[in-house]
């Protein structure tokens, strides 16, 4: 019998234990068996399996009616246990919201039966009662923004991190995070603050959403976030997640870096973009919205962020809070979209009468934002795809070489700089040869010749060459030699020779 004439529970029965590498291997084999796939996951990845621990049928019913109206998120081991399908017993419930509207989750879960914990440590000694904790929260969060800084002392001084709440009951707990409100942040700028890309999963009311699907569930990797923070507490976190089968990397190949089609590439990345994974949910039944509706899809998929690499051997995932006192909320963005939005959204906003839907407009305005291409001369984007080429023939020539010993992106973004700076569109495009061998360690050396046009030469002179540059070149592994040719042709020639190239 073949698979397409198999019952849906029997695909259910074989497909539960395959793992999403499994999975998608085999929605590759044909049509009938991506169907299959498909309909599996919309049975299996339902927002009721993460949440019934926690509450009961009629408890979740409320609780996703309340992430509609107010918007917060779930994330950290639930939301990822989502996706992978699998049940972290130890692991709690972790709730990110507004501050703003804090109150309406905490009232929620005290209704249902859960305690409030109060968090008391050498630093901290949080009100025994609920709104008292609350209260405190709202004047912190007043000072903050009156003073536009954090205070030293403050716990969460280098995240959006407003407070936390801790709950439990019948031995389940549940922590409420609270992001700062306007300027301050949003639950979304926590999740970008994350200690690796592991964690970097959202459930909102009307879809999960990987951001490095293809990293955490298919490569089996998690990669750490370098963006700079105070915080020195983030080694257990990744060991957690070590513990339960990926693998750390502190270090990115510049086979990544200079990828556009890569979830971790130089690129603007946006909620819900071709690189994440997606996955509708089903809405609560019989549910009329009422005039607050933050949990909206558009509200979700108005956010966005970059990957960064400069300087980095890793990514720095950076976001900034973008926040008009015409929006329902503060929204994540990345650099470049965020000034966009200053100088443009602002004065559409002050002239658009349509305010009840101005969140909407928002959306829209990121999207075409994000999808606009980075402005970039030639000769950059010239060099962009040229090291992009050459480093992913590199990869594929030695598949099985670990990441460490690959080119790093920190080499690439040293030879990206050098010949930025050393080609001239006036002067003409030079052509260029890599040749990548490894040394007796076993890492990979880049080895480049750079033949330039005669019309390099001033006045039929030398060729002046900065051999400081170069000597730090080679220091990242990269030998350089730049060549007068009477014509060039080709602009990229890749050779793999068998040479050992020494330190």
């Amino acid at each position: 019998m073949t698979l397409g004439r198999l019952p849906p529970t029997t695909h259910d029965f074989i497909f539960r234990d395959l793992s999403v590498r499994d999975l998608r291997n085999l929605s590759k084999v044909n049509k009938t068996a991506n169907d299959a796939v498909k309909k599996f996951y919309q049975r299996a990845l339902r927002v009721e399996n993460v949440l019934s621990p926690f509450f009961t049928h009629e408890e979740i019913r409320r609780f996703r009616i309340l992430q509609f109206t107010i918007g917060f998120l779930i994330a950290g081991s639930t939301a990822l246990s989502f996706f992978e399908r699998a049940v972290y017993p130890e692991s709690d419930l972790d709730l990110y919201v507004d501050s703003r509207y804090t109150v309406f989750l905490t009232d929620f879960l005290i209704s249902a039966g859960f305690t409030f914990h109060p968090i008391r440590t050498e630093h901290k000694r949080q009100p025994a009662d609920i709104t008292d904790a609350l209260e405190e929260m709202e004047q912190k969060l007043q000072r903050l923004i009156e003073e536009d800084g954090l205070d030293d002392d403050h716990e969460y001084r280098w995240t959006a991190i407003a407070e936390v709440f801790q709950f439990s009951r019948n031995g389940k707990s549940i922590q409420v995070i609270a992001s700062g409100k306007e300027s301050l942040g949003s639950p979304l700028h926590i999740v970008f603050d994350y200690h690796s890309t592991v964690v970097m999963n959202v459930i909102g009311y009307t879809h999960a959403v990987s951001f490095y699907p293809k990293t955490t569930f298919i490569d089996r990797v998690t990669v750490v976030n370098s963006i700079a923070t105070a915080r020195r507490d983030q080694g257990p976190p990744r060991a957690k997640y070590e513990a339960r089968g990926w693998q750390i990397r502190k270090t990115l190949d510049a086979a990544d870096t200079f990828d556009r089609n890569s979830e971790l590439g130089k690129l603007d990345r946006a909620i819900g973009d071709e690189h994440c994974w997606t996955v509708p949910l089903q809405p609560v039944a019989e549910f009329v919205p009422s005039d607050m509706r933050l949990g909206e899809a558009y509200m979700l998929f108005a956010n966005s962020w970059s990957n960064e690499h400069k300087d980095r051997k890793s990514v720095a995932v950076k976001a900034r809070p973008f926040f008009l006192p015409s929006l329902t909320q503060s929204y994540c963005l990345s650099k470049r979209v965020f000034s966009y939005a200053s100088s443009n959204f602002r004065a559409r906003v002050s002239t658009d009468p349509a305010t009840k839907y101005i969140d909407a407009l928002f959306a829209n305005f990121v999207n075409t934002a994000v999808q606009q291409p980075v402005k970039q001369s030639k000769k950059d984007a010239f060099v962009v795809e040229l090291l992009g080429a050459a480093f992913r023939a590199s990869r594929k020539q030695f598949p099985a070489l670990e990441t460490t010993h690959q080119v790093s992106s920190l080499q690439g973004q040293c030879l990206q700089e050098f010949l930025q700076d050393l080609i001239s569109e006036e002067l003409g495009l030079p052509k260029f040869i890599f040749r990548f061998a490894q040394n007796c360690n076993g890492a990979l050396w880049t080895n480049v010749d750079v033949y330039l046009p005669l019309s390099y030469v001033p006045n039929g002179g030398g060729l002046v060459v900065d051999e400081d540059r170069r000597s730090l070149l080679r220091g990242h592994k990269i030998n350089l030699e730049i060549k007068i040719a009477n014509a060039v042709h080709d602009s990229l020639s890749i050779e793999f020779p068998s040479v050992v190239q020494d330190d």
